[in-house]
């Protein structure tokens, strides 16, 4: 038999999946980052990343004379490579619930700031289930307590953060010298 839960659980499960998603996603883009634009050195200076990978390329440069040079560049793979940070756009959450039965519970008691406010002598929390959308109703029945869920996450590339362009800028900076 399916247990009712308070509501405020119920609520907020989908929005902590959300947060927890979107720390997945960073420490991913974090993985990518170490694996991708590290060596493995164990002479680093930093042991955990190690060294920092670059890539040369060579071409031919025409000079103003028109002969032809070859000419090399180095630049930090980071730099080039697009680097997957997701995060969470939008999430809507909408809920269809059953109210089931209300709970009162001691905490706070009657003495409670919130609850005078209220004119109510003991919090009262509700326990509900998932349920179906209701069908409509005519105009001549009580009225219902419902909701729809329906979670959409829409997931778009992110800015690059301020840390990511200042690290990427001393590594464009540091092969120009």
């Amino acid at each position: 038999m399916i247990t009712p839960k308070f509501i405020s659980d119920l609520l907020g499960a989908p929005m902590a999946a959300v947060v927890q998603a979107e720390a997945i996603a960073a420490r991913a883009t974090a993985d990518f980052i170490k694996e991708v634009g590290f060596t493995k050195d164990t002479d680093a200076i930093d042991p955990d990343f190690g060294s920092i990978k670059n890539i040369s390329f060579s071409y031919l440069r025409q000079n103003a004379d028109g002969s032809a040079q070859t000419a090399s560049i180095t630049v930090p793979l980071l730099t080039i490579v697009p680097i997957p940070t997701l995060r969470v756009a939008q999430a809507v959450i909408e809920l269809d619930l059953a109210i089931t039965q209300p709970e009162e519970t001691s905490t706070g008691g009657s003495n409670s700031k919130s609850n005078q406010a209220f004119g109510v002598a003991q919090p009262l929390r509700l326990k509900a289930l998932f349920a179906k959308k209701p069908l409509p109703q005519s105009s001549n029945t009580g009225n219902s307590i419902s909701g729809n869920m329906n979670v959409k996450i829409t997931m778009e590339q992110a800015e690059p953060t301020i840390g990511m362009v200042q690290l990427l800028s001393i590594l464009d900076n540091s092969k120009k010298e």
